[in-house]
């Protein structure tokens, strides 16, 4: 649990600076809810719409932690492919977000947005062996 939030943290902030100094919204995107059915009709506040984001962390790290467990397979060198599979979701969310998102976020053909989204979840895979 420690390691999902240091990793959501470190993810959010690291995109959070991406957004300020280079004015790519990935941060914004990041925490896009807009579209979601019942919870984007609601005007949450950055902390809570963050928090959002840590609780799906946790939920990340969580799951890898327990396919790594009981499967032996993956220790050594397999670990940080599985860390691989598991953010490949996160990482390739960035289309449809960026095309339902209603914030003003990078559209889904931004090559630069998408890489530093990519980048920054690939670091994020590589700290997952480290949960267990």
């Amino acid at each position: 649990m420690v390691i999902g939030i240091i990793n959501g943290i470190m993810l959010g902030l690291a995109m959070k600076l991406v957004e300020m100094f280079f004015g790519m919204k990935v941060y914004t995107l990041l925490l896009e809810v807009d579209f979601l059915p019942v919870i984007g009709s609601f005007p949450w506040g950055e902390k809570t719409l963050f928090l959002f984001h840590l609780l799906l962390s946790i939920a990340i790290t969580y799951s890898y932690a327990h396919i790594i467990i009981p499967f032996k397979d993956f220790r050594g060198r397999n670990e940080y492919v599985l860390a691989f599979l598991t953010i490949t979701p996160a990482v390739l969310l960035y289309f449809p977000l960026s095309a339902w998102s209603k914030a003003g976020t990078p559209l889904p053909s931004d090559i630069s947005a998408f890489s530093v989204w990519a980048c920054l979840h690939l670091f994020y895979a590589l700290s997952l062996p480290k949960a267990i």
